[in-house]
């Protein structure tokens, strides 16, 4: 009898014993998921950035020559504003133009970020009525809006000259 009950105790040790490895173990796993998954969880951001804009070109798509045409040249300021809540892909852009005195302003919702080979940021944009397109270029220092689109393009595009606090700004006479 006293046989039977130390091989009862041993086996109810084991079984102990057993239970907290196999809890620790779990215990662990969960412990290395939580930091491997907390690893790749986009990062939250809340970023504003103010670009200006000393001139712009404003281009329209001409179907007869299958190309551009440059419809205008403003030598006057502008304000494109790029504001991303949480993500890349969420966000906000604004674009302020004076035109003849007159301010005119573009906005729409951002949907997609995306950058380039060449380091080109394009931001998509959704307003209440239309699509558009934002491309930043800092080696050029240009930001170029593609709005108002058919089947196969965007029929009107703006390209901003960039400057920055400090430079001087290369206004022709």
């Amino acid at each position: 009898m006293c046989i039977g009950f130390q091989s009862i105790q041993f086996h109810i040790f084991a079984k102990n014993q057993y239970d907290s490895m196999k809890h620790l173990i779990i215990g662990l796993l969960l412990f290395c998921s939580s930091v491997a998954f907390s690893q790749t969880i986009p990062e939250k951001i809340n970023d504003q950035r103010r670009f200006y804009s000393d001139s712009r070109l404003f281009y329209v798509w001409n179907q007869e020559r299958d190309a551009y045409d440059l419809k205008d040249t403003e030598y006057e300021n502008s304000i494109i504003e790029i504001r991303e809540i949480n993500t890349k892909n969420n966000g906000y852009v604004i674009i302020a133009m004076t035109d003849d005195a007159k301010t005119r302003l573009y906005h729409g919702s951002i949907i997609n970020y995306s950058v380039d080979a060449d380091g080109i940021s394009t931001w998509i944009l959704r307003s209440k009525s239309a699509r558009g397109k934002l491309a930043l270029d800092h080696k050029k220092k240009k930001v170029t809006y593609s709005f108002e689109s058919n089947e196969s393009r965007y029929v009107k595009i703006f390209v901003f000259n960039l400057y920055f606090e400090g430079e001087q700004l290369d206004i022709p006479n």
